[in-house]
C-alpha cells in the first residue's frame, strides 16, 4: 500500500489559515494586514491597507526586492531593506520568505508565563 505524500509545511499553512489560502498578491489582502519591517532601522511600516498604491496584481514576494526604508534620521534616508513582510489576521500571523512561502509566526504572542515579577531590588518592586 502506498503512502500519501506529506504536505510541506507552507502548503500546511496555505490549507488550514483562517479558511482560506494566504495571499500572494496585493489584490488577494483583503482584510489582512501587511506590515514591512526594515533590516537597518528596525522600524515597521504598515504596507496595507497603507499610504502606498501598489498595483492589485504586485506579488507579494517582489515587494521583498522593490521597498527601500525611507525613514529620515538626522536627515538623511535610513535605505535599508525590508527584512521580512509580516501579515496579520484574527490575532494571528505570517513571515512571507523570500522563496514565497507563509510561515506561521507565534513568537510574539505572548504565553500567560512569560512574563513573571523581579526580586525586589531597593526596597521596591520592579514594574514590568
Amino acid at each position: 500500500m502506498r503512502s500519501k505524500p506529506l504536505l510541506s509545511k507552507s502548503a500546511q499553512l496555505k490549507t488550514k489559515a483562517v479558511g482560506d489560502a494566504l495571499p500572494m498578491r496585493i489584490a488577494d489582502l483583503g482584510a489582512r494586514e501587511l506590515v514591512s519591517h526594515c533590516d537597518r532601522c528596525g522600524r515597521h511600516l504598515r504596507l496595507y491597507p497603507g499610504h502606498a498604491d501598489f498595483d492589485s496584481r504586485t506579488r507579494l514576494v517582489s515587494l521583498l526586492d522593490r521597498l527601500v526604508c525611507g525613514a529620515r534620521r538626522d536627515g538623511r534616508a535610513c535605505g535599508g531593506l525590508p527584512r521580512r513582510l509580516v501579515l496579520v489576521r484574527d490575532e494571528r500571523q505570517w513571515m512571507l520568505e523570500a522563496s514565497g512561502d507563509w510561515v506561521e509566526d507565534e513568537s510574539l504572542f505572548w504565553e500567560h508565563g512569560d512574563f513573571e515579577l523581579r526580586a525586589e531590588q531597593g526596597g521596591r518592586a520592579a514594574a514590568f
